[in-house]
């Protein structure tokens, strides 16, 4: 679909940058393109925008076609519109982020998951690194278009806005009951570095237990070795849903 484009036409694309919590690490999932140009390269999972509908309507579309999660965390990016982005013409991207937990990702079909690359995200001499199970290894120039660049961009973002926005929790598979080792896990996946556990529960608590917006609940996580660890649920803000 879409090889050629009509020279002189503008066009609209949405991208989305879906990522993951596993094993510790941030993880992205990439698509094997199929057609021209860039076959056979990684690349973003996206779609044209059609004349009927809105960039957010497309993007929502494409992420319940290709992984059907209730309640997927969706935001917008960032609108990429360099001129030469994309060989067969004029497009311009609207890229989103998703944020999927790791236990809704683990219970789809395998015949879903399997549309899909799984990525490990690293940094190494300030340069992206994409770390594939299998021992691939992508930088950005590796992807189809620019979506190198709409990776960077994304990750820098969410480690920007972890620290005071409420988007690290979205990585959690259950906001009524989470502990702040796995929270604290989240936060050090994103950010690609180890935390100071003290620190970072004190925090945590102090911005949200003090003010209301989490609670200690009345169970515990007995899954694990040594001593159960408590359970906390986040109380969403008016019209969110958990």
């Amino acid at each position: 679909m879409h090889e050629s484009l009509v020279r002189g036409r503008l066009y609209v694309t949405v991208d989305m940058l879906i990522l993951t919590v596993k094993d510790g690490k941030l993880n992205l999932l990439l698509s094997r393109r199929k057609d021209a140009p860039y076959a056979g390269r990684w690349a973003l999972p996206g779609r044209f925008v059609g004349v009927d509908e809105s960039a957010e309507t497309a993007v929502r579309k494409l992420l319940n076609e290709m992984l059907p999660v209730r309640d997927a965390f969706l935001e917008q990016l960032y609108t990429f519109s360099d001129v030469n982005r994309d060989p067969r013409g004029r497009v311009i991207s609207t890229a989103y982020l998703v944020i999927i937990p790791g236990q809704k990702l683990d219970a789809l079909p395998e015949d879903t998951k399997e549309l899909f690359g799984q990525f490990a995200v690293t940094e190494e001499s300030e340069r992206l690194r994409l770390n594939g199970g299998d021992g691939t290894v992508l930088i950005g120039s590796d992807l189809a278009f620019d979506h190198g660049r709409i990776i960077e961009t994304g990750v820098l973002r969410l480690q920007g806005k972890i620290d005071y926005t409420d988007v690290g929790f979205r990585f959690l598979n259950n906001l009524k009951a989470f502990s702040l080792g796995e929270l604290e896990t989240v936060f050090e996946a994103v950010l690609g570095k180890k935390l100071d556990s003290s620190n970072f529960r004190r925090s945590i608590l102090k911005r949200y237990e003090e003010t209301g917006r989490m609670i200690l609940t009345d169970r515990e996580d007995k899954q694990k070795r040594g001593r159960p660890a408590a359970l906390y649920q986040l109380i969403e803000k008016e019209g969110k849903k958990p």
